[in-house]
């Protein structure tokens, strides 16, 4: 027997295990804005890519439609505070890097900085955006991913032992477990 799960309010129980991060995007005077979200899935294929969902009715969508670029940055599994403020104000209203004392790092590709407190970032350039209802889904090739010594292994690599993203599951926050095996299978 199965039961039903409940999708929640805004769909937050439709995810099942993706990393929480933060979204940073420049606007056209280069103030940032930076946002929470979990909704980033890595597209398979010979060109870098992935799709980031994001709420019609969100600032950072807007500055996301007028720039065309935008920062992925990997919260870890001690920013949970971080997540939940710039998740709870807009961009319109509060500066959310000074409320959540969060500092920048120049991006290498984009014009949107880095969160230098998150271990991993990946630089976005969009490709294409596909208009939905109450949501857009903005494709992007990826430019450049970053990754801080603390998760590097020293060849251009994530060390996946001293990976530890913030991950949002079912509508609860969580960080990873242990590594159990190699690839896919």
């Amino acid at each position: 027997m199965r039961t039903l799960v409940d999708t929640g309010s805004y769909g937050e129980y439709l995810h099942y295990g993706m990393p929480l991060t933060l979204v940073t995007v420049s606007d056209s005077a280069g103030r940032v804005n930076v946002s929470t979200n979990g909704s980033i899935t890595p597209l398979p294929g010979q060109m870098p890519r992935l799709v980031v969902g994001i709420l019609k009715d969100n600032y950072t969508n807007e500055l996301i439609a007028a720039s065309h670029e935008f920062v992925i940055n990997v919260l870890t599994d001690e920013m949970r505070g971080v997540a939940r403020l710039c998740g709870s104000h807009s961009g319109h209203d509060a500066d959310k890097l000074a409320l959540a004392g969060l500092t920048t790092l120049p991006a290498r590709f984009v014009k949107p900085p880095l969160i230098a407190e998150s271990p991993l970032n990946i630089e976005c350039r969009v490709l294409h955006v596909q208009h939905l209802e109450d949501l857009d889904l903005w494709t992007a090739r990826i430019m450049g991913i970053q990754v801080a010594e603390e998760w590097s292994d020293g060849r251009s690599g994530v060390d996946i032992e001293r990976f530890r993203p913030l991950l949002y599951a079912f509508g609860q926050t969580m960080a990873r477990g242990p590594m159990i095996g190699q690839g896919a299978i």
